[in-house]
């Protein structure tokens, strides 16, 4: 049975495969807008954006694709077309409420810590009926530099009033494992379907489901 090496008072929450299951329709959101210019992202390239910023992502892609367009401009019009599309295709990942209920009966705070727009954080939210469960809600545009620097993870912890040594990060992605032990948190990796094949090994511990997160709270230190 894995267990928690260290006091914890809050939880911090990325979003995007790890609180929804969203990959799929990010992935969709940025090929519909790159198929408008004759491109497409492959599979290494698909790996490489996984938990980034949305700005860093169209950035890579003018660079890579040598588009015309502005970064600001590219990357509004996949958030755009994202939030159009919403409905129907996101999802509370499996055991995610029930995770949330265990938190709130510890007492525990939690937040949302992820490198989503604020616009399209909180749309997910609204459209997945989650918006009242965080404390605090921390997105890429909150802070200065995206995963995995370690500022968003650092925001939530401040907002919470809690050390950065007693949070415990839930995340899915490299960049999302890396930043939070750039904040000096306890890191669980989740991976999803996209994930699941990348390196994780920054992360404290790997752990197959929310479910299981869920155990891991449960059982005595």
């Amino acid at each position: 049975m894995l267990k928690l090496k260290t006091m914890i008072k809050a939880v911090l929450f990325d979003l995007d495969g790890l609180m929804v299951d969203s990959e799929p329709h990010s992935l969709a959101a940025w090929q519909a807008v790159l198929a408008r210019r004759g491109a497409r992202f492959d599979q290494p390239t698909i790996d490489s954006i996984l938990g980034l910023r949305l700005f860093e992502t169209a950035r890579l892609a003018i660079r890579l694709f040598d588009l015309n367009d502005e970064p600001e401009a590219l990357a509004q019009e996949k958030t755009d077309y994202q939030i159009a599309h919403l409905s129907g295709n996101v999802w509370p990942m499996p055991g995610l409420s029930e995770l949330l209920d265990l938190i709130d009966r510890r007492g525990l705070s939690k937040a949302i810590a992820s490198s989503g727009t604020r616009a399209y954080v909180h749309a997910v939210l609204a459209t997945t009926h989650l918006d009242h469960r965080f404390n605090t809600v921390i997105t890429g545009d909150d802070v200065l530099n995206g995963k995995p620097a370690p500022d968003v993870f650092l925001a939530a912890a401040a907002a919470l009033h809690v050390p950065p040594e007693q949070c415990l990060v839930l995340e899915d992605a490299p960049a999302g494992a890396q930043a939070a032990k750039a904040a000096g948190m306890t890191c669980f990796a989740v991976p999803n379907d996209f994930t699941r094949h990348l390196d994780l090994s920054l992360a404290d511990q790997i752990v197959p489901s929310l479910q299981e997160v869920k155990t891991i709270l449960t059982s005595p230190a």
